[in-house]
């Protein structure tokens, strides 16, 4: 019961964080509009994330309807908090890593003690999944 607590305060208090980071840039009156509150959005906008894996962050932008520059610091903003782990490379792209996955290419390489970075690649292709679910 204290967990379940704890945790409805904590997603509050994720949510006034970041409901005001979530602009309307226009509003629409058709029948196929659907209404999201910001917690929502956030929710979809991480679960989009998770679920594609590599993200080109210009799609991501044109998706949710924000800039790019905001979606690589909402990115940033939700890596620095935990909420999600991954890389950005040089080609604008965002790759989403588990913390399982992390955890298995760290278990490889204290096993094997030193690792070249050839080895390292060709491990971490194995470990880690980049097909979108």
């Amino acid at each position: 019961m204290r967990k379940q607590a704890e945790k409805e305060e904590k997603e509050r208090l994720e949510f006034e964080k970041w409901k005001d980071s979530f602009t309307v840039d226009s509003v629409g009156s058709g029948a196929d509009d659907v209404h999201k509150e910001p917690q929502n959005l956030l929710k979809e906008f991480v679960d989009y994330i998770r679920s594609h894996k590599v993200i080109v962050l210009e799609e991501l932008a044109a998706h949710f309807k924000l800039r790019t520059e905001e979606v690589i610091n909402r990115v940033n903003d939700l890596e620095s908090e935990g909420t999600i782990t991954g890389v950005f490379d040089d080609r604008g792209k965002f790759i989403c890593i588990e913390e399982e996955e992390m955890a298995a290419v760290a278990e490889y390489i204290n096993k094997k003690g030193r690792v070249t970075i050839s080895d390292l690649s060709l491990e971490a292709g194995k470990l880690i999944n980049l097909t979108a679910s």
